[in-house]
This record gives structure tokens, C-alpha cells and sequence, in this order.
């Protein structure tokens, strides 16, 4: 395993390429073209409200992104655990109904905070961090995650390693290894699938209803070829209207450079709708890695009427995308209610925490947090259905 440095000098700036229909950057091409451009310009430049420190490093025959964080406590929560459980766990109490439960967890975040900071809880790395809400891993051989966790806790030996978005659903095995080698499991979110390799979501009523709003609509469907370095300032706008504005400023906030990359070489496969004017109205981007797709840009126009449907449009793009691409869809979270209806399976999400090298204190920290979650948290979100 060995640091970006070795790799600079021999790779050298990547080359943009013309966008293609289906583009298809080769496992390793994709690393780097995602990667270097965070590294060489810094990550503000592609996510404004990101504050972390990019490597690439070697695991095995995998070159994977690596974030390095000290605190931070002002940051999205991509690479900040106390963003996850703190700042965005206050946002997301709106969701409850119940004034008293509402009280409850509030009192339970407001008793963990300091403890967290106390814990020194940003003080991290993240393995395979793509900087998106959702991460999606290769599989990976046991002896290679062996000596990679050995040789970060040597390089870093005051820094917890972790692992984020991993789930029984696709990361079952990986998961098993990571214990095996005494990583611990931290809850964090409830997320939901849809398998595009065997769509049988698509025979669901409100599916074939969205699908037929989508039909109807006047909206004329752009591919990725369509879209245009113009479009790109649009993109950015009604992904912040929604992401940024309408949910959380905790969401990693794109910057046009960053539409720009993913789009020029084909890091994303993105789609848009057009108005009878011209206007792109809503915009989708899927990142790919194996067979498993997921959706990290997802933005329309939140001042028109919302009787017309541009999300419920958007997520029939999207989920017909994954019958006819053959993957599975990983949907994230949110909207749980919206996806349940279309057949979206939920499965509990964890990030997976090194620690034994760490003082006892902030290993304590990290066993509470975990405990808590899986006592309170895990149970919250089932019965809720969030």
C-alpha cells in the first residue's frame, strides 16, 4: 500500500474524454480520474462544504480513495462521523410525529455530543471514500485487508480507520472479514434496494403510474451525450435546490467543476428533463462500481408545482435505468415511505471502526456510540420505517 505521491509521478494529469452514451471507464481509470483532481486542486474546488485531505492507496490489486481528518466538526458528513450522529441526527428529528420522541432522542444527541468530541470522533480515516452519501465496494481478500489495517495503524497510529456504507445486503462478506480482523460495526442509517437484475419493483402500481406521468408529461428525456458543458451551472442548481436547500447543507455541495469531471469522463451516468422551453428541469446522476449502482445526484426545479412529479419522474429514469443496466440499485436513504411503495427493500447501514490501537478512553467512546445505536437508533429506524 503506498500513498498517492508514488502514484503522480507516473500517472501524471488525467485526459478528459468526450462524453459517450454508455460511458465505461476501466475499474482503475475511474479511481483515478475521480480521485487526482481532489488531490491536485483540493477538495473545495469539487465539493465546497468538504474539508478532508485525499490519498489513493494500494489494498491488494485495489487502488481506493482515502480521506484523512483531524476534527473538522464543521463538515458534511461524508467524511465526518460527528456530522452523521450529531448535526444530521438533529436535523432528521423533524421526521418524528411525536413531540415526546422528538424530546427524547434530542436529549440522548445533546448527551453524546460532547462525548464525541471528547472522543476526538472526526479524528479519522476513511478507506474507499468517495465523498458521496453512499460508497460502493469491490470485494476484497482478507489478507490484503490484513496488512493494509496494519499498515495505517502504523502510518497513523492515533487515528480510527474506517469503513463507510456497508450493508448485509451487498457487503456481507467484506463485512464478515472486517470483523474477523476486529473492526466493530457502527449503525448509521436505513437504506433500501431495488434489483434492477431481476425488476419486479416494475410491475408495482405506483411504478407503472410514475412511469406513465413520465410518459405524458411533455418532458423531453436527455441522455448523457445530450448534455452539455452549458448545462452544467443548471445541474449544480436544482441538485443544491433540493439536496442543499430542500433536505440538508450537510449533503456534499457539487461544484461545477465537479459535474464537469464526472460527467466529461464518464464517472456518472447522467439524465435530465426538459421542458417545452428548453429548460432542464431535473437531473439524475448513477455511479456505478460492479454490479451495483447507486444514485448521488439527484436535483429539480423545488419552486414548480409539486403535483408535477418531477421527483416521482426522476426515480422512474432511474429505476428502469437499473432493470435495463441489469444492477442492483442501492436508493440510499430518505423518502422511505416513496420507496417502500415502489419495492425498495431496507437493510440497516454500518460503518465498520478500527480501534484497538487507540487509547482506552476513545475506544469507550466509540462502544458507547455503537451501543447506543443498536439499542436506540437501529430500533427507531424499523419502526418508523425511515
Amino acid at each position: 500500500m503506498e500513498p498517492i505521491t508514488a502514484y503522480l509521478n507516473g500517472i501524471g494529469e488525467t485526459d478528459s474524454v468526450q462524453p459517450q452514451t454508455e460511458p465505461e471507464p476501466s475499474p482503475d481509470g475511474m479511481v483515478e480520474a475521480y480521485t487526482l483532481p481532489l488531490i491536485q486542486d483540493g477538495v473545495a474546488a469539487y465539493m465546497a462544504n468538504v474539508r478532508t485531505q485525499v490519498q489513493l492507496v494500494q489494498v491488494g490489486p485495489h487502488l481506493i480513495p482515502m480521506t484523512y481528518n483531524d476534527k473538522e466538526y464543521l463538515n458534511s458528513y461524508v467524511c465526518s462521523p460527528y456530522s452523521t450522529y450529531v448535526s444530521y441526527a438533529y436535523e432528521e428529528l423533524v421526521l418524528f410525529r411525536s413531540r415526546a420522541l422528538r424530546a427524547v432522542l434530542a436529549g440522548v444527541i445533546g448527551t453524546i455530543a460532547p462525548l464525541l468530541k471528547a472522543g476526538r470522533i472526526n479524528r479519522n480515516i476513511h478507506l474507499n471514500n468517495w465523498l458521496l452519501s453512499t460508497n460502493l465496494y469491490e470485494e476484497m481478500d482478507r489478507e490484503d485487508l490484513r496488512l493494509a489495517t496494519g499498515r495505517l495503524v502504523t502510518e497513523y497510529p492515533g487515528h480510527a480507520i474506517v469503513f463507510r456504507s456497508l450493508n448485509e445486503r451487498t457487503n456481507s462478506g467484506l463485512m464478515e472479514i472486517l470483523k474477523s480482523l476486529g473492526y466493530r460495526f457502527v449503525p448509521s442509517r436505513q437504506v433500501y434496494f431495488f434489483d434492477g437484475r431481476n425488476p419486479q419493483y416494475l410491475e408495482k402500481q405506483n411504478n407503472r403510474w410514475d412511469a406513465t406521468l413520465l410518459k405524458k408529461s411533455g418532458y423531453t428525456v436527455l441522455e448523457h451525450e445530450d448534455l452539455t458543458e452549458s448545462d452544467y451551472k443548471r445541474i449544480v442548481d436544482l441538485y443544491e435546490q433540493l439536496y442543499i436547500q430542500k433536505y440538508s447543507a450537510l449533503n456534499p455541495q457539487f461544484t461545477e467543476a465537479y459535474i464537469s469531471n464526472c460527467h466529461r469522463n464518464g464517472l456518472m451516468y447522467m439524465q435530465g428533463l426538459k421542458d417545452a422551453d428548453g429548460v432542464l428541469q431535473g437531473v439524475v446522476g448513477c455511479f456505478i462500481r460492479g454490479d451495483v449502482m447507486t444514485v448521488p445526484l439527484v436535483g429539480y426545479d423545488t419552486s414548480l408545482p409539486q403535483k408535477l412529479g418531477l421527483y416521482r419522474m426522476l426515480m422512474s429514469l432511474v429505476l428502469n435505468r437499473a432493470a435495463q443496466q441489469r444492477q442492483l440499485l442501492h436508493l440510499s436513504s430518505g423518502a422511505a415511505h416513496f420507496k417502500r411503495l415502489r419495492g425498495g427493500e431496507p437493510f440497516i447501514e454500518y460503518s465498520a471502526v478500527y480501534i484497538r490501537h487507540l487509547p482506552a478512553g476513545r475506544r469507550m467512546m466509540w462502544s458507547v456510540l455503537g451501543g447506543i445505536l443498536n439499542r436506540i437508533g437501529v430500533p427507531v429506524m424499523r419502526k418508523y420505517q425511515l
